[in-house]
């Protein structure tokens, strides 16, 4: 393993996974825009786009079976595996022109996705230095928050000048070229423990999970402050375009300037990571974004609701980049996998949530009221969390002791 205190850009096999996993975050926002027009063409009905988004968001509720997988199986070929079953779905879209086969390849590439992403955090640290891991995370992140910014954007492009043909061919090659990276990545056999059969390893992930109160904290948190703080993300377009009257560039502009946020959090962390203890940072995160929410439903003018969104994609950021660095830290790496899994399930599992009960929320208040409901809602998550983090409750199984 490359020493922590060398470059993370002389680690090649960090480079070659951040460069892979840069290249999917583009072309899964590319492809996003492309699906969602896709639909539109083929149904021209709301409910229908919903739908499709809702397909590939089921299959994050077999996260935990999904976990035990990443827990057992050679990683780097679950990671390759899962790169090259999206890019033939990804090309299957090209050719898909009715409803239910559309859902079916979203529905493919959500339980696609949701075996991917816990199996690749638990390989984190392997590939990185411990000491490196914050500032590894934090590029990873800051990478992901500029996709959010650059991939609709380039997405739109295509589709408009070429069509959604191009968009899918586009994401279809990152996931070839991510696939080619991880392939010439070494990853060592998952840390295998004295448990036996599928299900009681399940199990046994669960228990450990019960009785480590930091990472409980963090996955419980997961789902909390996703379910309070995603019920404003009905609100936005609301919010510019007719509280402020900014119009959709008003909009594109407050996605903007969360998307910019969430960079400058991604870095703040890398910063304050040797100075602030990490848990005390995502405590500061969750707060900062329920003062920032209040500050918009607040604000009187449109430039103050832009510099509070921008604060709340700061904390988002600083939340990402914390909570992955503190789980890979503490977790031992038996377990690694199924607790990202469980994570990973929380959070869908408040985004689920969040959407419509947070048009709900807007229908009947108005955005103003939501930001403020939400704000509200999001501090006592905050407190919910705090509260599991504080609770004497003893680790029933070793984990990576870090004081962070």
């Amino acid at each position: 393993m490359d020493g922590a205190g060398d470059s993370l850009l002389k680690n090649a096999r960090f480079v070659r996974l951040w460069i892979g996993q840069g290249l999917s975050f583009v072309g899964d926002f590319v492809s996003t825009v492309a699906l969602v027009i896709l639909v539109v063409d083929v149904s021209g009905s709301a409910s229908a786009v919903g739908g499709v988004l809702v397909a590939r968001l089921l299959p994050t509720l077999a996260s935990p079976l999904v976990g035990v997988l990443a827990d057992r199986l050679d990683r780097r070929a679950v990671l390759v595996a899962g790169d090259l079953v999206r890019a033939v779905l990804v090309v299957g879209l090209i050719f898909a022109r009715d409803l239910p086969l559309i859902y079916a390849l979203a529905f493919l590439l959500g339980a696609a996705r949701t075996v991917f992403y816990p199996t690749v955090r638990a390989a984190f640290p392997a590939v990185v230095g411990g000491g490196d891991l914050t500032r590894a995370n934090a590029l990873i992140s800051g990478t992901f928050s500029f996709s959010v910014m650059a991939g609709p954007a380039l997405g739109g492009v295509l589709v408009a000048s070429v069509g959604v043909e191009a968009a899918f061919l586009l994401d279809a090659l990152t996931f070839l070229v991510s696939a080619a990276l991880l392939s010439t990545i070494p990853l060592p056999t998952p840390e295998r423990g004295d448990q036996e059969g599928f299900f009681r390893e399940l199990r046994a992930g669960f228990g450990y999970l019960a009785g480590a109160r930091v990472p409980l904290g963090i996955v419980a948190g997961a789902f909390l402050a996703t379910l309070t703080a995603n019920a404003a993300i009905p609100a936005e377009a609301f919010l510019a375009r007719e509280t402020f009257g900014a119009g959709n560039v008003g909009y594109g502009l407050l996605a903007s300037f969360w998307g910019g946020g969430m960079i400058l959090g991604s870095a703040l962390t890398a910063v304050l990571a040797g100075r602030m203890n990490l848990i005390s940072l995502y405590f500061v995160s969750i707060f900062a974004t329920a003062l920032a929410f209040i500050g918009v439903g607040l604000s009187p003018t449109f430039a103050l609701a832009l510099g509070a969104i921008a604060v709340a994609g700061t904390a988002n950021g600083v939340d990402n980049v914390a909570t992955d660095t503190v789980l890979q830290k503490r977790v031992s790496d038996a377990f690694m996998g199924r607790v990202f899994a469980a994570r990973f399930l929380t959070f869908s599992a408040g985004e689920a949530l969040a959407y419509p009960i947070g048009g709900l929320v807007v229908d009947a208040a108005g955005p103003r009221s939501t930001y403020l409901l939400a704000g509200a809602t999001t501090a006592v998550a905050g407190l919910l969390v705090l509260l599991i983090v504080a609770a004497p409750t003893r680790e029933r199984c070793p984990g990576r002791e870090d004081p962070t």
